[in-house]
């Protein structure tokens, strides 16, 4: 669906044979967030931006902007596919991880 390619940033890591990137949960899997494993609590994403979305550095807002979690300033605008239904109750979850819900 998006080519290995990063939502946030748009990088695609090349490895020797193919690309990588990483299915990072919105809502986590397991105690204590009881978040689904399905497409619609999925990002595609580079390393580097799974840790800091992980690690609530980073957060998407209403606007589908990607904003640094310590400063609230926009870093990118999160690329999305027509078919890849975001759920924004599992984006809501996490800015309140954040402090941003």
């Amino acid at each position: 669906m998006y080519g290995h390619a990063c939502q946030v940033c748009g990088a695609r890591v090349e490895t020797q044979h193919s690309h990588y990137s990483e299915a990072a949960h919105i809502r986590g899997l397991g105690r204590p967030h009881h978040g689904p494993d399905r497409l619609s609590n999925l990002l595609c994403l580079c390393p580097n931006h799974h840790v800091e979305f992980d690690r609530l550095a980073i957060y998407i807002d209403e606007d589908w902007a990607v904003r640094r979690n310590s400063t609230g300033n926009v870093e990118y605008q999160l690329k999305r596919h027509a078919d890849h239904v975001i759920e924004q109750e599992y984006l809501e979850y996490h800015r309140g991880l954040c402090g941003r819900g």
